[in-house]
């Protein structure tokens, strides 16, 4: 689609800027399209351009482009203002929402045009007052929203490790990168032996007790770059990044042995009878998938209840 000066006009970035001075523009930029789910800025990239969002929606993201959404950009905004001004990475993921038709213009030409009008060096500067003044107003409520969305939707409320939800968007990213990085991850797929006796026998509170002692255990056994989840109800699944399988092994037994000797606690004190856990093992190759990792770490699981349980098998 075409775009003239009449449309251009409407933009914000644009009001009051002479025909001539936006035709100047169409001339030297073309215009592109993004799909859904498709990067615009990212803040391990420098920006060079300020995308006038033309059609679509775009959505911002703090950390990675899979966090929860921040804000949403509709047509008519000008994406990239702030890293275009002071020239630095952008502070968050910029990515499409739907289909997006977007106008990048450089910033040598528009460095250009603000030496040439003023009109355009006002329009700029009233954009970032009202950023700045929109940005003040919504600081706290931002921060609260993202605290919420952080601790509720990637976070087991039971046990305050990563959930189901966090596994399914993140398996899938740490696995492509040790294969592109040619190094091994391994995962423990971990069940609580005989969980449905123990809460018939003791109860659902003394059951969830046993749940939390189990993750403070996962926690203090667990290296600062093992990611622990549960993946429901008495089953956990914890990814060791850069580990072989003899690591994984290590790391498994070093789990196994630590929940078998800790004493678990009632709400009101008295202590509850401990608990042993069975642990399958799965590394991955070149040729792994999520869904072929965690099958294999399964089957090794049931391997390790059908031997007796209380053990790991890979």
């Amino acid at each position: 689609m075409k775009l003239d000066h009449s449309e251009l006009s409407e933009i914000e970035l644009f009001r009051g800027v002479p025909e001539e001075t936006l035709d100047f523009i169409l001339e030297r930029t073309s215009q592109i399209s993004l799909a859904p789910g498709e990067v615009l800025l990212s803040p391990k990239e420098e920006n060079q351009y300020i995308y006038i969002l033309l059609s679509g929606s775009v959505s911002l993201h703090f950390g990675s482009p899979d966090s929860p959404e921040i804000r949403k950009l509709e047509a008519g905004s000008s994406i990239g203002m702030i890293s275009f001004i002071d020239k630095s990475k952008p502070t968050a993921y910029v990515v499409a929402s739907d289909e997006c038709r977007l106008l990048p213009i450089h910033h040598d030409l528009l460095h250009g045009l603000l030496a040439s009008t003023n009109t355009l060096a006002n329009n700029i500067l009233q954009m970032m007052t009202n950023w700045t003044r929109f940005n003040t107003e919504h600081i706290i409520k931002d921060q609260f929203m993202m605290k919420e969305l952080s601790e509720n939707s990637y976070l087991d409320g039971l046990t305050e490790l990563y959930n189901r939800r966090w596994l399914d968007s993140f398996l899938s990213r740490l696995l492509k990168r040790s294969i592109t990085d040619d190094l091994s991850l391994s995962i423990l797929f971990l069940d609580v032996d005989k969980f449905k006796i123990y809460n018939d026998t003791h109860g659902h509170i003394a059951g969830d007790c046993a749940l939390i002692a189990l993750s403070n255990v996962l926690k203090k056994t667990s290296r600062p770059y093992d990611y622990l989840t549960r993946y429901g109800g008495e089953e956990f699944l914890i990814i060791l990044q850069n580990t072989y399988r003899e690591g994984g092994i290590i790391a498994a037994e070093r789990i196994r042995t630590a929940v078998q000797k800790e004493v678990i606690h009632n709400k009101d004190g008295t202590e509850l009878p401990g608990i042993t856990v069975s642990m399958g093992l799965a590394t991955s190759n070149s040729d792994s998938t999520v869904e072929s990792l965690i099958k294999e770490a399964d089957a090794n699981l049931y391997k390790a209840k059908a031997e007796g349980r209380n053990r790991v098998c890979y």
